[in-house]
């Protein structure tokens, strides 16, 4: 994971983004929701990092500013086939913005729009 040399967080006090709780929806949650994503926000590796915890299923923390919850919502709604417009801005067909199974290739849009002749 080289993204995470680069990452805003990489000298901050883990335990920001790993809190003692596993409930955040205390006010103290809140406010480390609040502190975390000031790191997060101007942060250059933010959508490698949101990514990565999407991919890999993580059910703790908070990753890229996002709760646990808000990360199994992104996954819910990619199992559903809605992507998400920061995790899979290239994995998005660009005529439907259905995923693809794969990245896209040069600009190449999903079966189903190139039977229906639709080009980006």
């Amino acid at each position: 994971m080289s993204w995470q040399t680069r990452a805003a967080c990489r000298d901050t006090d883990p335990e920001l983004f790993f809190l003692a709780s596993e409930d955040y929806t205390t006010g103290a949650a809140a406010r480390a929701l609040i502190a975390a994503g000031r790191v997060c926000a101007g942060c250059p590796v933010r959508r490698e990092c949101l990514a990565y915890a999407v991919e890999s299923g993580q059910a703790y923390g908070i990753w890229a500013g996002r709760s646990p919850a808000e990360l199994r919502a992104i996954r819910r709604a990619r199992a559903a086939g809605t992507p998400d417009p920061e995790v899979d801005r290239d994995a998005m067909c660009p005529a439907c913005s259905l995923l693809f199974a794969l990245p896209a290739v040069d600009g190449s849009v999903c079966w189903l729009c190139e039977e229906k002749g639709l080009a980006p």
